[in-house]
C-alpha cells in the first residue's frame, strides 16, 4: 500500500519542501500538495521517476499491510486441510503440506507436514530418503508421532530418532529430510514446521545483493572458536575507528597482540577498557556463548514448570529446542490447566504462532475478546497484546522476535513514546515556516 505519511518521510529526509519536490519531479506544486494531503493517490510512474532521480528505493514508498482484526489472525483447521498438497520425491509421494497461519506482519512461514515415506530401518543412508537442498530460513520442528530427522553434519549424513514432543532447530541452508518410522499401530508421522526469519531477512538481502557478494563476504565474522570470533569482531570496530592494535594495545596498557596470537579472549576488565576506549558497549565485543546449526532436544530433557507458580498455576509449561544466537526465538509446548477465565494474563513482547495440538478446545481471552481455538486451528497474535488462556487444551507456542528486538529495541527506547508515534504517523514537514 502506497501510503502519503511515507512520502511525507522521503521529502523530510532528503530535505524537499513540496515546491523542491515539484520541481524534480517536474509536476505541480498542487499535485504533490494533494498527494500528501491523501486527497490523491501517487501513481507508480511517479514513483518510478522518483526512485530514478532520488536515492530511494520502490519499497520506501511502500507500507506493511496489516492483515490481522484485533491483532490476530486466526486460520481454522478445514481451511488448513483446503491447501493440502502433496510432495513428491524419486517419484513417490514423500510429503502432505498443510498451511497453518501466516500473517504478513510476522516472519514465519509455519506448515503441518505429513510423512508419507514409511522407513523400515534407522539407516542415515537409507535410499529411500530424499534429502532436500536447505532454505534460506531457519527452521524450529515440534514432532508427532514417529518421525526420522535426517540431516548433514560436517559433511555427514545424520539420523535421530524422533517422537511425540520431542523438538529442534536448524539453522539456514542444512540440507535435511523427515519419513515415517514404521510401526505396530501403522500411523504417519507428523510435524510442525516452522520455518522464520531473524535478522536477516528479505530487506537485508536487498541490500548484500546491491553491495555485491564479493564486498558482502567481507562482512563475515570468523566464528570457528571464541577467539577467533573475539579477534576477528574487534578488527571490524578497529577497521571502522581506523584505528589499530598498536594504538589500542598501548593506550588500554595491555598486550593484546599475544592474546591475538593466542587466540585468547581477553578478560572482562581488559574487554571493558577497550570497550570504553572504543566508545562501545562490552556486549559488542562479546563473543556468541555457542553457535547451533543443528540442536536436538528430547521431550524427557526438556524444562518443565509451573506458571505462575506450582501453588497457583494456570499453565504447565514445557520448554522446547532453542539457540542462544537467537534469543528473542523460543517456542513451548503450554498444557492449560484452568477452564475458567482467570486475571493472570501475558504480555509478550514477541510475534506469537500458536497450534492447537490437543483433541480439546482452547479459548484465547484477547483483552477480553475471546477466541475459541478448536483442534488443529492455528492463530498469530501481535507482539506486546495482552492474553491469557483457558480450557483443558495443549498448545505449541513459538515465539520470534522479527525485527523489532536487540538492537532495535534499545534504538526504540531513546526515542519518547511521544516521538516514537511521531515517527510512526508524522505527516508534518520537518521545519515551520
Amino acid at each position: 500500500m502506497i501510503s502519503n505519511i511515507k512520502f511525507r518521510k522521503i521529502l523530510n529526509d532528503l530535505k524537499r519542501r513540496p515546491e523542491d519536490a515539484a520541481k524534480d519531479l517536474q509536476i505541480s506544486k498542487n499535485k504533490i500538495s494533494n498527494i500528501l494531503s491523501g486527497k490523491n493517490s501517487m501513481d507508480f510512474n511517479l514513483i518510478k521517476k522518483a526512485v530514478k532521480i532520488w536515492p530511494v528505493n520502490f519499497g520506501d514508498f511502500f507500507t506493511f499491510e496489516d492483515d490481522t482484526k484485533n491483532d490476530f489472525k486466526l486460520m481454522r483447521s478445514f481451511k488448513s486441510n483446503q491447501s493440502s498438497r502433496i510432495m513428491h520425491r524419486g517419484g513417490k509421494p514423500y510429503y502432505l503440506y498443510k498451511d497453518t497461519v501466516m500473517s504478513k506482519l510476522s516472519p514465519f512461514k509455519p506448515e503441518l507436514i505429513t510423512e508419507l515415506m514409511v522407513v523400515e530401518n534407522n539407516y542415515a543412508n537409507n535410499k529411500n530418503v530424499k534429502f532436500n537442498n536447505g532454505h534460506f530460513l531457519h527452521q524450529f520442528t515440534y514432532f508427532i508421532g514417529p518421525v526420522n530427522f535426517y540431516y548433514y553434519q560436517n559433511g555427514k549424513k545424520k539420523i535421530s530418532k524422533m517422537n511425540t514432543g520431542d523438538s529442534m532447530y536448524i539453522s539456514p541452508y542444512i540440507q535435511h529430510s523427515f519419513t515415517t518410522r514404521k510401526n505396530k499401530k501403522n500411523v504417519l508421522g507428523k510435524i510442525l514446521a516452522l520455518t522464520y526469519s531473524d535478522k536477516i531477512d528479505n530487506e537485508t538481502l536487498n541490500e548484500i545483493s546491491a553491495i555485491g557478494i564479493n564486498l558482502a563476504k567481507k562482512y563475515r565474522i570468523n566464528n570457528k572458536t571464541s577467539g577467533n570470533y573475539f579477534w576477528s569482531n574487534l578488527n571490524k570496530f578497529l577497521d571502522n575507528s581506523s584505528t589499530t592494535i598498536d594504538v589500542l594495545q598501548r593506550e588500554i596498557k595491555n598486550n593484546l597482540k599475544k592474546l591475538k596470537t593466542q587466540k585468547k579472549v581477553p578478560q572482562h576488565k581488559i574487554i571493558v577498557k577497550i570497550a570504553s576506549f572504543l566508545n562501545l558497549n562490552t556486549r559488542d565485543l562479546m563473543p556468541p556463548r555457542k553457535n547451533n546449526s543443528v540442536k536436538i532436544q528430547t521431550y524427557k530433557n526438556s524444562k518443565k514448570w509451573f506458571y505462575p507458580d506450582k501453588k497457583s498455576s494456570n499453565y504447565q509449561i514445557v520448554e522446547l529446542t532453542n539457540t542462544s544466537q537467537l534469543p528473542y526465538s523460543r517456542a513451548y509446548e503450554i498444557t492449560i490447566l484452568r477452564n475458567k477465565k482467570n486475571n493472570i494474563f501475558l504480555e509478550v513482547p514477541t510475534h506469537q504462532y500458536i497450534y492447537n495440538i490437543s483433541d480439546d478446545k482452547v479459548k484465547i481471552n484477547l483483552d477480553n475478546f475471546v477466541v475459541t481455538l478448536n483442534p488443529q486451528d492455528s492463530i498469530y497474535i501481535k507482539p506486546n497484546k495482552k492474553h491469557n488462556f483457558y480450557g483443558k487444551g495443549k498448545i505449541v507456542v513459538l515465539r520470534i522476535g522479527g525485527r523489532i528486538s536487540g538492537e532495535s529495541l534499545q534504538q526504540i527506547s531513546m526515542i519518547t513514546e511521544k516521538n516514537l508515534e511521531r515517527a510512526v504517523k508524522d505527516h508534518n514537514q520537518w521545519f515551520n515556516k
